[in-house]
C-alpha cells in the first residue's frame, strides 16, 4: 500500500498516576511499577513522504527539542524499517509541541508512538507485534502511548496492561521555566544514592479499585523523594502551589512538572488561583485512548 499524501495524527500527553521504583536490574533498568494516564493535552504529528527526511518543529513548547535524528520520531521511523527490511521511505516530519519537552508528561515518547500507529495503518508488514517491538527499542514510555487510557506500566514501563478508564478528571500541569540535561539518568542516580526501594502497594490498590474518582491524595511517585534535590526551586514551586490551593499535587514523572489532579469542575478555580506563578500552567483534562481497534 503506497504511504497517503501526508499522515496526520495527535499525540497526547500523560501523567504517571503512580510510579513506584524497585530494583535495579541485571540490564541496569530499574524494575517500575506504574499507573498512567493520557490527557487531552497533545502534540501533533504530521509525516509527509519527501526526498529525504527532514524534521520541522513548530509550536509553544518546541525550544530545545531536537530538529535532526536524535529525535525519537525520527529514531522511530527508522527502528520500524529496519525491523521489517524496508528501505528508501523517508518522510518531513513535522511536530507541533503543545507539550513541555522533558517535563515528565511523556512528549517525546507519545511524539514517536504516533508515528508509529501513523505508518502501521499504510505499511502492510507492519503489525502489532512489529509496532510493539520498535516502540520497547525507541524507549520505555514508548509502548504505553501505542495504546494510551489508563494503564499498569511494569517491567522497565514496556509491560502494558489496560486497566478500566479513570472518569474524566480536571488536570492543571505547572512546568517550571527548566528541566536538566540528562534529567532521567540525574533523577535515578539521586534515587540510587537515597538507597529507597518501594514496594509496589500503591499501584497495585489503585488497580484493584478502577474505575474510581481520585485526588492527589490517593497517588505516589517514588521520585518525590529526591526531586527537590535535583531540580533547584521545585520545592518553593510546590509550596506555593499547594498555599494558593489548599490540595495535594504530584510530581509527573521524574520532574520537573507537577500537577494537580481532581473534579472537573474545579479545574477552572485551580487554574486562575495559580495562573501568575512563574511556570508555564496548563489546564487539561484526563482522556481516553486515541488508538482503538
Amino acid at each position: 500500500m503506497p504511504v497517503p499524501e501526508k499522515l496526520t495524527g495527535l499525540a497526547p500527553a500523560k501523567v504517571n498516576l503512580t510510579l513506584e521504583v524497585g530494583n535495579k536490574r541485571d540490564d541496569g533498568y530499574h524494575s517500575l511499577v506504574s499507573i498512567l494516564q493520557t490527557l487531552s493535552l497533545a502534540d501533533e504529528v504530521t509525516l509527509t513522504p519527501a526526498a529525504s527526511t527532514s524534521i520541522e518543529i513548530v509550536g509553544p513548547f518546541s525550544g530545545g527539542v531536537p530538529a535532526d535524528s536524535s529525535n525519537l520520531v525520527w529514531r522511530a521511523l527508522d527502528v520500524l524499517a529496519h525491523l521489517l527490511e524496508r528501505g528508501g521511505d523517508t518522510f518531513h516530519i513535522r511536530i507541533v509541541k503543545r507539550i513541555p519537552a522533558a517535563g515528565g508528561v511523556g512528549g517525546g515518547a507519545s511524539d514517536a508512538a504516533t508515528a508509529l500507529r501513523l505508518l502501521g495503518r499504510c505499511w502492510p508488514a507492519a503489525e502489532e507485534n512489529m509496532i510493539a517491538a520498535a516502540a520497547a527499542a525507541v524507549g520505555s514510555d514508548e509502548s504505553f502511548f501505542l495504546t494510551g487510557g489508563t494503564a499498569l506500566a511494569e517491567g522497565r514501563g514496556e509491560r502494558i496492561t489496560p486497566l478500566p478508564s479513570l472518569p474524566r478528571h480536571g488536570v492543571v500541569l505547572f512546568i517550571p521555566p527548566h528541566s536538566l540535561r540528562n534529567k532521567t539518568a540525574t533523577v535515578f542516580a539521586a534515587f540510587d544514592r537515597d538507597g529507597r526501594i518501594d514496594a509496589p502497594t500503591v499501584s497495585a490498590s489503585l488497580a484493584d479499585s478502577l474505575p474510581v474518582n481520585i485526588t492527589g491524595a490517593d497517588l505516589y511517585n517514588s521520585f518525590e523523594q529526591v526531586a527537590f534535590d535535583c531540580f533547584p526551586g521545585l520545592a518553593q514551586l510546590w509550596e506555593k502551589i499547594v498555599a494558593r490551593i489548599s490540595e495535594p499535587i504530584r510530581l509527573a514523572g521524574a520532574g520537573p512538572t507537577l500537577f494537580w489532579i481532581g473534579p472537573l469542575d474545579r479545574t477552572e478555580q485551580v487554574y486562575e488561583a495559580t495562573s501568575d506563578l512563574d511556570c508555564a500552567v496548563i489546564p487539561t483534562t484526563t482522556a481516553g485512548s486515541l488508538w482503538k481497534p
